[in-house]
């Protein structure tokens, strides 16, 4: 009778299983989308606010300084939207060196360990970031919302930690092939 309740469980799971790795992978692969379209959003307006900036202070002797200072703001929401995108991928930077040389248990869990500690970093930073979002915002009025970032940042990786986590819980978050196996890239 035991067999026949753990078969039937295990034949009901899986599908369930299916259908949640199916939708956070769509989820993921959706997130990246939006992400990529912000980013290219964000290098366009770049260009041209600063292309604006030096037309302005060289042709019309008007320097737009509000212009100049939101610069290193959309640099900044570029660099952390193509961070995320980079652990979607799997081509951030890792450590392999240790793990080359153990073996594939020890591979496995401490690809694991490296989501769930990357998760909840990443979930205690998206907190304390919704806070410096509110400081920003009570210092500097709507230039605050800029910062906004953060949270999406923190917020985006540790799903993605997360997500590497349920959905192949076998392969290292960093996904080297040395740790998961695979060959060549």
């Amino acid at each position: 009778m035991r067999e026949y309740e753990s078969l039937l469980s295990s034949t009901l799971t899986l599908p369930i299983k299916k259908s949640v790795t199916r939708f956070i992978k769509r989820l993921d692969d959706a997130l990246a989308r939006i992400e990529k379209c912000v980013i290219v959003a964000c290098f366009a307006l770049l260009v041209a606010a600063v292309l604006f900036s030096i037309l302005s202070r060289n042709l019309f002797h008007l320097p737009s300084h509000r212009i100049f200072e939101s610069a290193p703001s959309l640099v900044l929401w570029m660099a952390l939207l193509g961070a995320s995108l980079a652990l979607k991928q799997r081509r951030h930077i890792r450590l392999e060196l240790v793990l080359r040389y153990c073996s594939q248990t020890v591979r496995k869990w401490s690809g694991r360990v490296v989501s769930l500690f990357g998760a909840a970093v990443m979930a205690g930073l998206l907190i304390t970031s919704i806070d410096f979002v509110r400081n920003e915002i009570a210092m500097f009025g709507g230039w605050g919302w800029l910062a906004i970032i953060f949270p999406i940042f923190f917020g985006s990786t540790a799903f993605r930690y997360l997500a590497a986590l349920m959905v192949s819980p076998d392969s290292h978050p960093s996904g080297d092939s040395a740790a998961t196996g695979e060959s060549g890239r």
